[in-house]
């Protein structure tokens, strides 16, 4: 009667939890799919440094996105300074001198949600983690006002008015998607509505302080809700278009801001503050896969071949118990 009872339960836990990790399951599959067709989705490119053409263009072109940058500082806490960023902040502040700079830190950052977007204010709060914050944040700060968003590690080499006539610009992330730490936007953007909409569905644990952010609120969230957008609505209206940063033969490599590089817009510290423990182990198994592959092939070949010899084994041990009852028999 128990292990009928026992057989039910795990019966039923096992049909519950599609249920209750639906959510979960949900956007790994999101992840599974932008790998698997990014090289094959169609790209609004724009190539810098520009061609003639585009140069002209932009001469004639009317600005879109406002002439403000913002920069995220949350302290929240933290024994961190602002001061190590002044380098890279001064670079910016150089260039564009006729911009409106605003710098959003704990005073103002959760008036401002909570003043424009009191629906997303319980998850903002909610979040275990700084980052997750300032993601959240910047995607907010963008749909209202507009304009660039700068990491704070992040050099301008050059000035950003040239963008202006763009309705969206962001760089490509590796290994697929687009990057988070420079966000150029009119204000409103389509695609920032659809993004903002997706935020509470992807609030959610994974116990993996890496993984929970970039999934919730990071470079993936933003990635898979990129290319649902660029999938279902690729032929745009210009003022609706979400350009990648290409450089001036179409390729995205050459422009993303992964790590520590010098790209032709901007140099990108690499920082990398709030990556956890969970990320250098995902890392290492991402730059380690094949051999990690073929050692739990060889683990598994072993492990048969174990196996293997131990059903030989128990064979023959049964086959000499069988031949000894037999003798014995015999001499009964």
């Amino acid at each position: 009667m128990h292990k009928r009872y026992a057989a039910t339960a795990i019966l039923f836990c096992a049909a519950l939890t599609p249920l209750l990790w639906r959510h979960h399951l949900r956007d790994l599959a999101e992840v599974i799919r932008t790998y698997s067709s990014f090289k094959h989705l169609e790209v609004d490119k724009y190539r810098y440094p520009p061609n003639q053409s585009e140069v002209d263009f932009t001469e004639s072109a009317p600005f879109l996105a406002p002439n403000i940058l913002h920069q995220i500082y949350l302290q929240e806490g933290r024994n961190s300074s602002l001061e190590k960023y002044q380098p890279a902040r001064s670079s910016c502040e150089a260039l564009h001198t006729s911009w409106y700079h605003m710098l959003w830190t704990d005073n103002n950052a959760t008036t401002f949600v909570a003043n424009n977007y009191p629906s997303i204010l319980p998850h903002y709060k909610h979040y275990a983690q700084t980052i997750q914050r300032t993601n959240i944040l910047r995607y907010l700060l963008l749909h209202h006002y507009g304009g660039v968003y700068l990491d704070l590690d992040v050099t301008c080499r050059t000035p950003l008015d040239d963008f202006r006539h763009l309705p969206w610009l962001t760089p490509a992330a590796h290994p697929a998607g687009i990057n988070n730490a420079f966000i150029l936007t009119k204000p409103r953007h389509p695609f920032l509505n659809e993004l903002i909409a997706k935020i509470s569905s992807r609030d959610l644990r994974w116990g993996l302080p890496y993984v929970e952010n970039m999934l919730s609120t990071g470079c993936m969230f933003i990635t898979n809700a990129w290319m649902s957008y660029m999938r279902h609505n690729h032929e745009h209206a210009w003022d609706d278009k979400a350009f990648v940063l290409a450089d001036e033969h179409g390729g995205l490599e050459g422009q993303m801001l992964r790590g520590k590089v010098v790209t032709p817009v901007f140099e990108h510290g690499g920082a990398s503050s709030w990556h956890s423990w969970d990320a250098g182990l995902i890392f290492f198994v991402g730059k380690h896969a094949g051999l990690l592959l073929g050692l739990l092939g060889a683990a598994l070949v072993a492990m048969g071949a174990a196996l293997v010899v131990w059903g030989f084994r128990r064979r023959a041990l049964r086959h000499r118990r069988g031949s000894q009852d037999f003798e014995k028999q015999q001499v009964g």
